[in-house]
């Protein structure tokens, strides 16, 4: 979901005419050297999709101040360089809120890959949501240590289904797959999705996913840029600013969760909700 979105978001600057190329699966240890190496080939902006992304960036964007930097997912900054980030906890929460009102067992799963600060305010404010409703709540928590790795997130999640968990909220990019994959496997257990409706995956185990329109954040900053309007920065995003949101929900979702999760969504807008920070 992660990876794809901002494609797509590429894809959509291609097709106004832009100029566009990317690299996948690059080392953190070669991140310095191949975003300078497109500003070299006449790239002017650049994008390091990701958290771990930051200290290449800040580097490079020092060397080239005629250029422009973007990093969507983490918090360097520069006087050209923004940095964006979904505000921590607000998908957890609202995925929270809706698992809290799915289990019939009283016990949660959540299975994430990389433990980075703003994965890990999701998982926090998840169980909150869950012991606010549920205070006896039982919550198991995983991380794969992986983006990719869909066979480790699908072990993870037959192992909390093994404990006995039936709703897992799976924040884990592509190895999401492997958590849905597990739940469909078994039957009854249930799973929130997150960055895009991954319901198509298994439409009777998918209740939602959260849903995070990085295509969104990186049309909007290129409008900035032309504009001139572009700043340094960092930025958090979220549903208030319509670059957060949640899927469809499933069948197995009635009519009145509905109604709850649509209202905790509202609730995150108005900043009702205090949410955990970025640690």
């Amino acid at each position: 979901g992660w990876n794809l979105t901002a494609y797509e978001g590429l894809l959509a600057l291609k097709a106004e005419w832009y100029d566009v190329a990317n690299s996948e699966n690059v080392a953190q240890a070669d991140q310095a050297s191949i975003i300078e190496n497109y500003v070299n080939q006449g790239f002017t902006v650049i994008v390091g999709h990701g958290f771990e992304y930051g200290d290449a960036l800040a580097a490079v964007a020092q060397k080239f101040p005629d250029a422009h930097f973007i990093q969507i997912g983490g918090i360097a900054t520069a006087d050209n360089l923004a940095s964006y980030v979904f505000k921590p906890g607000e998908g957890g929460y609202v995925a929270g809120v809706l698992a809290s009102k799915l289990s019939k067992a009283n016990k949660w799963g959540f299975v994430g890959a990389v433990e980075i600060p703003t994965i890990k305010a999701d998982q926090e404010a998840y169980e909150m949501a869950l012991k606010q409703a549920q205070p006896d709540a039982s919550v198991v928590a995983a991380y794969t240590g992986s983006w990719v790795d869909i066979p480790k997130a699908k072990e993870a999640a037959l192992a909390q289904i093994s404990a006995g968990v039936d709703v897992i909220l799976a924040n884990g990019d592509n190895a999401n797959v492997g958590a849905i994959q597990a739940a469909k496997e078994k039957g009854g257990v249930i799973v929130i999705g997150w960055t895009r409706d991954q319901s198509h995956l298994a439409p009777d185990n998918v209740a939602m996913s959260i849903v995070q329109h990085v295509d969104v954040i990186l049309k909007n900053a290129i409008a900035d840029i032309e504009a001139g309007t572009f700043k340094g920065g960092n930025y958090t995003v979220g549903f208030a600013e319509g670059i957060s949101g949640i899927s469809p929900f499933g069948p197995m979702v009635s009519a009145d969760v509905q109604a709850a999760v649509n209202q905790a969504v509202e609730d995150v807008k108005a900043g009702k909700v205090t949410l955990p920070e970025i640690k």
